[in-house]
């Protein structure tokens, strides 16, 4: 039972870890993208900050985005 149990929380710590990573993938896209809009194509764009947690109505994709537009315009 015990061994049962533990396998099942390592099994569900494991999926919300893959889901974190894969927002965080989309959000250093989105990052990257919302940079280059504002400062041009070839540039450097700084390392990704941590990914906030998303606004319902939102994406990861598209909150990166505008988090890389105010990052450019500073």
């Amino acid at each position: 039972m015990k061994k049962t149990l533990l396998l099942l929380a390592a099994t569900v710590a494991l999926g919300a870890a893959s889901l974190a990573y894969a927002g965080q993938v989309q959000f250093c896209a989105g990052f990257e993208e919302g940079y280059k809009s504002i400062k041009g194509d070839m540039v450097l764009v700084p390392l990704c900050p941590l990914a906030p947690l998303t606004p319902l109505g939102s994406t990861d994709f598209r909150e990166g985005i505008k988090a890389g537009i105010r990052a450019a315009q500073r």
